[in-house]
């Protein structure tokens, strides 16, 4: 998995003309042969597994699960392209230099060099860490701190500990029917924590080292269960729930395709089951959420964070009006997990299909219901929006 950010995949897209499906004046087979004289089978569905066939598909696919180094490849060739083509006078439509160059500082990015002993390129984390001098300050994982909150407001940080740990042995059991990290990490299970299976050895070793830090929660958690409630000394708990923290967070920032289907396949067949004029009027204001039951699993912050990724990266608003319907509601599921940034992120998308014709549709009654519910991901520009329409 690449470390491309919601905003350099905006860029991206706009610079290769991705819209509708397109990567540049590419067709299937010298989009093929493009990356295969760069070792790539980009239309390798096990290797980079994403929803359909399309050029542009297929190379968000290697977006999300190639690595750094491949991806960097990659951008540096097609900005080679680009320019051979901008030489010989081929290239369908200009693209300025500020945007070439934006596409170089972004391979430039994905190939700094990692520290020796560091996690595998690709391994990100959802919860922030910042170091002053000799100190860290780490955030809590938000699932295991709406859990343990209580007991560190009252200072009691045996169950602090205790529960914490309960936290990420219930996300095994969820994810691989079993609590013991042994049987939770067996090769069939990892897909189901990891997305997939190892695709590397520095992977593999990676997938065994998350397995034996729950293994080592869960010999810590063993201990406690054995013992009388005790006082604990703080600064040690803090450090026992910080290590349950990044546990948690290593096992919960994947989501199987399983869920995906499921959550994608009901928003559509929604959308479907209402005429143009009736969607609009139950959109207004996100009404028709209270029609949806949703999967259990979404009330989980790292699946939501998870799927907004997902979703900022794939939505196309130059398909059709229905589609550009289903890319809203998607993201108004996982409202909460979004950000200024990602809002303005949709402002910038094309919207006009290959024949010429907006395909845009319900944006500012997307707008407006996160300005109801979360003013604080609207900016001036998208409350200029908001006034443009009324």
């Amino acid at each position: 998995m690449s470390n491309l950010s919601v905003a350099d995949k905006v860029i991206l897209e706009a610079v290769l003309g991705m819209s509708g499906g397109y990567v540049l004046d590419f067709t299937n087979d010298s989009f093929a042969e493009f990356f295969r004289d760069l070792s790539i089978d980009v239309y390798d569905d096990e290797r980079y597994p994403g929803s359909g066939g399309s050029k542009a598909h297929r190379l968000r696919a290697l977006w999300r699960n190639g690595t750094d180094e491949e991806v960097a490849m990659t951008l540096r060739a097609l900005i080679d392209y680009i320019e051979a083509k901008r030489l010989t006078g081929l290239l369908s439509y200009e693209i300025n230099e500020a945007s070439m160059e934006r596409v170089r500082g972004v391979a430039a990015g994905l190939t700094v060099a990692q520290p020796a002993g560091a996690a595998p390129a690709g391994v990100s984390f959802t919860t922030e860490a910042t170091v002053t001098a000799n100190k860290i300050q780490i955030e809590i994982h938000a699932d295991i701190y709406a859990h343990i909150n209580r007991y560190l407001a009252t200072e009691d940080y045996f169950h602090a500990v205790e529960e914490s740990y309960k936290v990420v042995r219930e996300a095994l059991r969820e994810k691989t029917g079993s609590e013991k990290a042994t049987d939770a990490f067996k090769p069939e299970n990892q897909p189901a924590i990891f997305g997939h299976a190892p695709t590397s050895p520095a992977e593999k070793d990676f997938f065994e080292g998350v397995k034996y830090l729950n293994m080592a929660i869960q010999f810590l958690r063993n201990e406690k269960s054995h013992t009388l409630a005790t006082s604990l000394e703080r600064n040690l708990a803090l450090h026992y729930i910080s290590l349950a923290s990044l546990s948690y967070d290593l096992i919960t920032r994947y989501v199987s395709d399983e869920l995906i289907a499921k959550i994608e396949d009901l928003i559509a067949k929604e959308r479907q089951s209402y005429s143009a004029s009736r969607f609009y009027r139950v959109f207004e204001g996100g009404r028709w959420l209270s029609s949806v039951e949703l999967p259990g699993e979404l009330a989980s912050p790292s699946v939501r964070r998870v799927l907004k990724e997902k979703w900022l990266m794939e939505a196309d608003f130059t398909r059709s009006f229905d589609h550009s319907n289903i890319v809203l509601m998607r993201l108004e599921v996982v409202a909460d997990a979004l950000s200024l940034a990602d809002v303005d992120s949709l402002l910038d998308l094309p919207t006009v299909d290959a024949n010429g014709y907006s395909q845009e549709a319900g944006t500012v009654a997307f707008l407006e219901y996160m300005k109801e519910k979360y003013p604080e991901t609207i900016s001036p520009k998208a409350d200029d929006r908001i006034g443009c329409d009324r």
